[in-house]
């Protein structure tokens, strides 16, 4: 097992992309939140260069602070729901990253707590984790936090669950989130840029190690 897990007493992984294909069309899932805010009178120009969720909050901010209250919660509510129905969709039929059951059970031989750190729905993620039989001792979700990846909540929000001291937990992930979640909560930090993404997404986030695919870890 490569050195990084060295001492580690907890690894937190992301689920979709680093421990599971399930194709989600990020671009369509953009695209459809920004129909139904352009719905609400908000313009979706300053958002268009905005990860799904930071566009939903930042529009929902934009109706709170005119003073329309009630249009903003459900313009959140009514955003969330679409997400997490497309995020079904997309998930009804995921694929396990080759591997990921060699490197999750020699960890837990190890007794390495593994931890799911996601900006997912948590039903999406629980279904896929049951349906892929991925082992982990802990979830948590987009649902399960204040501020979501790249801010530290999902790994501080484990640290604590497991009272253990963030330089004995690394953290792995597919995309600059997950490094920069990491970092911000001093864990040691792992980054997959993957085979058929043509630019390093974390160019501007370089990971403690950076590996091209997760069984490079094994």
């Amino acid at each position: 097992m490569h050195a990084i897990f060295t001492d580690a007493l907890a690894v937190l992984f992301d689920l979709d992309g680093t421990l599971v294909e399930t194709h989600i069309d990020f671009g369509k899932l953009r695209e459809a939140t920004l129909q139904l805010i352009a719905q609400y009178g908000v313009d979706t120009t300053p958002l268009q260069s905005l990860d799904v969720l930071s566009a939903i909050d930042q529009a929902a901010d934009v109706l709170q602070q005119s003073g329309a209250l009630e249009r903003s919660a459900e313009l959140r509510t009514r955003a969330r729901a679409r997400l997490r129905a497309m995020e079904m969709a997309y998930c009804a039929a995921p694929r396990p990253v080759p591997g990921v059951y060699d490197l999750l059970n020699a960890l837990k031989a190890r007794d390495v707590r593994i931890g799911i750190i996601t900006r997912n729905d948590r039903q999406v993620s629980l279904q896929t984790l049951q349906q892929l039989r991925i082992p982990h001792d802990l979830l948590v979700s987009r649902d399960d936090v204040h501020r979501v990846k790249p801010h530290p909540e999902h790994v501080t929000i484990a640290l604590q669950e497991w009272n253990i001291p963030a330089e004995r937990c690394v953290v792995v992930g597919d995309y600059w989130m997950d490094v920069e979640a990491g970092r911000a909560a001093s864990c040691r930090t792992v980054g997959i840029w993957r085979q058929e993404v043509a630019v390093n997404p974390f160019r501007n986030h370089p990971p403690d190690l950076l590996v091209r695919e997760l069984r490079e870890l094994l």
